[in-house]
């Protein structure tokens, strides 16, 4: 396998081999989902077809969750989906598939015989294979189906072709330890740049199913990492409600370096009032545990999740409205998802606050590497209400409408709400949205990001990017840059607002934009600055350095390359310093240790107090004691004295 540049934490052991009995009731449903994810490669297909462009795309419904899965109705429900693509779109190159598929589903509750069920299901994936090419047809693979005592196995050995090997000399799988071995399984087909075979996709969808019944409780955790300390500063936060992640996003390691996978329901549909429905929503928890499942340990995942839901008064509705988020954030981070995104909405700045803390407090996570992520809205105006506000003005809260103050008041909420990032959205009552960054400009999401980062928050921008826009906001140094709505990454009908197809082709252009971006004078600067600011926060950052850091913002601020050119000389010694692929913690608390002798958090500190912190540091790095570790940073960071 490509060796993985992202640190991430493993809580169970890796399972590279194993096997499974094949029951009929399992993989029925397994097919059947399996052909709701083909209906959405059919469309993909149909939009190649016909050679749609963003002016020409059309659609006439909304997505609709499928509202029964027993068998006999699910089937008749794909059917009609089928049929009503096919009488949508009258795709010549897909009728014959059509109706091959049909015709399968017509009978797939009569088969009682696992043989002959995934025989069937083998040769109907053959033909859909020729008009929708997604599987390797002429490669022996990693997963195989065997005969054994009038039972059908399937077998999963990573480390050698099991076609011929029958002596089945392997552990039977649990359900867990089956989905573990189905990641890898995943991981290494984008590793090696291929398409799955038949039977390794059959797989796939058997984990899947396994899924269905009790999520992915198992999943490696990858962090987004500290701030200016990652191989690739910026990532590309991919988003989609998860089809176009599993049939296009997973598929390839160039699309997965430099990003991160967000899943997130975009679609507005013809009611862009924001007080009316929410611009994002929260994506269903089944596929969530799939992405997952398949993006496995590459790179990082996370979720939407939304406004708090609030039935009367903030005071009323507390109690259950902050139960329901901690409930779904947690079943979230379960499924080894590094971050979940609540809007904070409805709620006035010291509610906020309240709300947030106890969230922080009781969600069930790793906190080190898990992150809670506070999303604001520029153009939704906040009632500053907290105590000092009311002091300052007569005993009145001040509504505040400006965009830049209402994203720098973010930050004070996001910190003291003892939430981890702070990102800044830029939707409206129309859609598509308006790009965030002309309505912020470079400069002002330049002082954001610099203004964060000093307080130890990640950051992220969202809303309206276009290809043009990525070159800027690489250039801040920010986190993640939210990507995936009908401007970039989807087609969209502009009449009804409808979307569908994933535009795959157009990740790793969106890529290779940030790359490049990053490589320029000023990205080289941004990235440092993001790292300066870490360690300032940190208390790492030695003094020397400490005293360039603002010199440096300022020539960011300006675009003064020759400035920056200079100070990227004189910090040569911060910029060499290696990427993080330890615990966050530990390259933290290991940086401290490195710089001991001026290191900003020690400057005033009586040599005996000093020895007594990086004797504590390294006793618990040696013992993996991260939650002790975690106590003795925070302490530190609570001693600073600049």
């Amino acid at each position: 396998m490509i060796e993985n540049d992202r640190y991430y934490r493993r809580y169970v052991k890796d399972i590279n081999s194993g096997y499974i009995y094949l029951q009929t009731g399992l993989v029925k449903k397994a097919i059947l989902n399996s052909l709701f994810e083909i209906k959405y490669r059919l469309t993909i297909q149909i939009a190649k077809d016909k050679k749609f462009t963003d002016q020409t795309f059309f659609k006439d419904s909304a997505y609709m969750p499928v509202v029964d899965k027993a068998p006999t109705k699910y089937a008749k429900r794909l059917i009609e989906d089928y049929t009503h693509l096919q009488t949508l779109y009258q795709d010549d190159n897909t009728t014959k598939t059509v109706n091959t598929i049909s015709d399968f589903l017509s009978t797939i509750v009569d088969y009682v015989d696992i043989h002959e069920l995934t025989n069937a299901y083998l040769k109907l994936l053959k033909q859909i294979n020729i008009v929708v090419p997604f599987l390797s047809s002429n490669k022996s693979g990693y997963a195989n189906l065997i005969n054994k005592h009038e039972r059908l196995l399937l077998l999963v050995d990573l480390k050698s072709n099991s076609a011929n090997n029958t002596s089945l000399n392997y552990d039977r799988l649990d359900n867990a330890k089956f989905i573990n071995l189905a990641s890898l399984l995943d991981t290494l087909i984008r590793h090696e740049n291929r398409n799955p075979t038949f039977q390794e996709y059959l797989a796939r969808q058997i984990a899947f199913e396994m899924i269905n019944i009790r999520g992915y409780n198992e999943a490696p955790i990858v962090p987004w990492g500290n701030s200016g300390f990652r191989k690739i500063q910026t990532q590309a936060s991919i988003t989609d409600p998860g089809l176009g992640h599993l049939t296009g996003t997973i598929r390839k390691m160039e699309f997965i370096n430099g990003t991160n996978v967000h899943i997130e329901y975009l679609e507005r549909g013809q009611e862009n009032d924001r007080e009316v429905v929410e611009p994002y929503r929260l994506p269903d928890l089944a596929t969530i545990g799939k992405v997952k499942m398949s993006v496995g340990k590459d790179t990082s995942v996370s979720s939407y999740v939304g406004r708090p839901m609030f039935e009367d008064t903030f005071e009323n509705s507390f109690i259950k409205s902050v139960h329901t988020t901690i409930a779904v954030c947690s079943s979230i981070f379960m499924n080894g998802l590094s971050e979940c995104k609540v809007a904070i909405e409805r709620m006035t700045v010291s509610q906020a606050i309240k709300f947030m803390q106890t969230v922080s407090a009781n969600v069930i996570r790793d906190e080190s590497l898990q992150v809670l992520a506070a999303a604001f809205c520029i153009n939704y105006p906040l009632i500053d209400d907290r105590p000092t506000t009311l002091a300052n003005n007569d005993g009145k809260a001040k509504r505040i409408t400006d965009k830049t103050e209402i994203a720098k008041l973010g930050i004070e909420i996001a910190k003291a709400g003892n939430f981890d990032k702070v990102t800044f959205d830029g939707t409206a009552n129309w859609y598509p949205s308006d790009p965030i960054m002309e309505q912020l400009g470079y400069k002002n999401s330049l002082v954001l990001v610099h203004k964060a980062h000093e307080q130890g928050l990640l950051t992220y921008f969202s809303a309206g990017f276009r290809f043009k826009h990525l070159t800027d906001i690489v250039q801040t140094g920010t986190d993640g840059i939210g990507l995936g709505g009908a401007q970039i990454l989807r087609f969209m009908d502009s009449k009804n607002g409808y979307q569908d197809p994933f535009k795959q082709e157009n990740i790793k252009k969106i890529l290779d934009i940030n790359k490049k971006a990053a490589h320029s004078i000023i990205g080289q600067g941004a990235i440092l600055l993001s790292r300066l600011d870490r360690m300032h926060y940190e208390g790492s950052i030695p003094l020397w350095a400490d005293k360039q850091r603002e010199k440096l913002f300022n020539a960011l601020l300006n675009s003064d390359e020759a400035n920056i050119s200079l100070l990227l000389d004189t910090l040569q010694e911060i910029m060499q310093m290696p990427v993080d692929l330890v615990h966050p913690l530990v390259a933290w608390a290991q940086r401290l240790i490195s710089n001991k002798n001026d290191a900003l958090a020690f400057s005033d500190m009586a040599e005996s107090q000093k020895q007594y912190y990086i004797d504590l540091l390294e006793k618990h790095i040696k013992h993996h004691d991260y939650n002790e570790l975690n106590t003795v940073l925070k302490e530190l960071i609570s001693l600073k004295h600049y």
